[in-house]
């Protein structure tokens, strides 16, 4: 597994060695951007941003130059140089930190054969500024215009990657972004939406890319599903039909639906804890290689798409970028994908020595993900910088420095969730056993 991980960085840590071609693709004047010798590489600037620039510019910049045994430089002439840069960079760089670790770590996870994914979107206000508003998209509500983004997530739950986000505003639909990413992303997986997505368009999109789905649905979305309810049964096979608002929705993005197309479904029913009954619909249709009650097990494992964006928000300090230009923000969001990837690849590199130093345990531990990312972005700078023999070392260090935080998965307990109305003057909320460590 060490191998394996140091295979991994090391492809990150080429990727900042830019190629001509590289030149060409991602700064803006090639021919004389980083050509001259300064304080301030290429190599440098993209160690800045890849590391999440949390602090003040200023504090950023002195420990960066205080690792380097040099003299630091002004803020103005960082916030200059960062400028040369394409976002493309830090989208490419993030693409890559999901490609190589496939690559890389061979023995990844699967259930059945096959990888799961969750897809979820999320909200975030941006700073207060045209250019990014009229970028990323604008949130309106009976007070106030502000700048915002809505992400959708495409997440491996069991390797805790982030594979794919795909920013849109609020005025476009979650489920009409997720009918454009189907034919996008791999057929040998599984794709778990929640109620939100509840359509007959994704089953209809899945069964032609010939990839798997599981969508929780409404209760009262087709009388199938209200018979199901009414009955006994775990599970049932139905027939639908694609039309309505699921063609007209899919004829527009150009899909190119059939009009009244057959689709056959197999819906599950699930009594869960809370008292709560549960509809799915599914293209799995093998009942003994997917039984109805390990399908419902499947879809518990959705809630890890939650608990990532909950690290990216609260651990990452996903809101707080570093610049008030549309370039820099968008530079800021994809470097934090990527370190988020970076993070999960060395916890899934350090699982065995994890069981072996818990096999004692009551519980199954982890890697605390808050004290990680404190020492990861205190090693980035190594990563990219310094010596092969001097990072590899330092690479050694860091995963000992992480095995001293761990913490146990715990049974997360059933209750009904409570939606809290964060509002502005409240924001800084007191959080048990939590510190930032950026």
């Amino acid at each position: 597994m060490a191998r394996q991980l140091i295979h991994y960085l090391k492809t990150l840590r080429q990727f900042t060695r830019l190629s001509a071609e590289q030149r060409q693709k991602y700064l803006y004047r090639p021919r004389r951007d980083f050509t001259r010798r300064s304080p301030l590489s290429f190599q440098r600037v993209a160690t800045l941003i890849l590391g999440l620039m949390r602090k003040s510019t200023a504090i950023e910049l002195a420990d960066l130059f205080s690792f380097c045994q040099e003299k630091t430089v002004s803020k103005a002439a960082f916030s200059q140089r960062r400028k040369l840069i394409r976002p493309l960079f830090f989208k490419d760089f993030f693409q890559l930190t999901v490609q190589q670790f496939y690559r890389s770590f061979r023995n990844f996870k699967t259930w059945r054969g096959l990888r799961v994914f969750a897809v979820d979107s999320t909200g975030q206000r941006l700073p207060d500024e045209d250019p990014i508003g009229d970028h990323f998209g604008w949130h309106t509500n009976q007070h106030v215009t502000v700048p915002s983004v809505h992400l959708l997530f495409t997440f491996d739950v069991l390797n805790k990657i982030v594979y794919r986000i795909d920013p849109h505003d609020q005025n476009k639909a979650e489920v009409r972004v997720a009918y454009a990413n189907v034919e996008q992303l791999p057929k040998d997986a599984i794709y778990i939406y929640d109620r939100a997505y509840a359509s007959y368009g994704l089953a209809f999109l899945h069964r032609r890319h010939g990839s798997f789905y599981l969508i929780r649905m409404k209760k009262k979305d087709s009388p199938d599903i209200i018979s199901l309810l009414e009955s006994k049964d775990n599970e049932r096979l139905i027939t639908i039909r694609l039309k309505d608002r699921a063609y007209r929705s899919l004829r527009d993005l150009g899909l190119k639906p059939k009009w009244n197309a057959e689709i056959t479904a197999r819906l599950i029913r699930v009594d869960l804890p809370t008292g709560e009954v549960a509809v799915f619909m599914t293209n799995m249709m093998n009942r003994r290689r997917f039984h109805h009650r390990r399908i419902a097990q499947l879809y518990t494992r959705r809630w890890r798409v939650e608990t990532a964006i909950f690290v990216l928000k609260s651990f990452l300090q996903f809101a707080c970028v570093s610049a008030y230009t549309q370039p820099g923000v968008e530079q800021d969001l994809w470097s934090s994908f990527a370190f988020y990837n970076l993070n999960s690849a060395f916890e899934f590199a350090q699982q065995k020595d994890i069981q072996e130093r818990t096999q004692h345990r009551y519980y199954t531990y982890q890697i605390n993900r808050n004290m990680a990312a404190g020492l990861i972005k205190r090693w980035v700078p190594s990563l990219f910088l310094d010596s092969t023999r001097k990072w590899r070392a330092k690479t050694t260090v860091l995963k000992e420095q992480l095995l001293l935080h761990l913490e146990p998965y715990r049974r997360r307990p059933h209750r009904l969730r409570s939606h809290k109305l964060l509002r502005g003057q409240g924001r800084h909320i007191f959080e048990y056993n939590y510190r930032s460590t950026l």
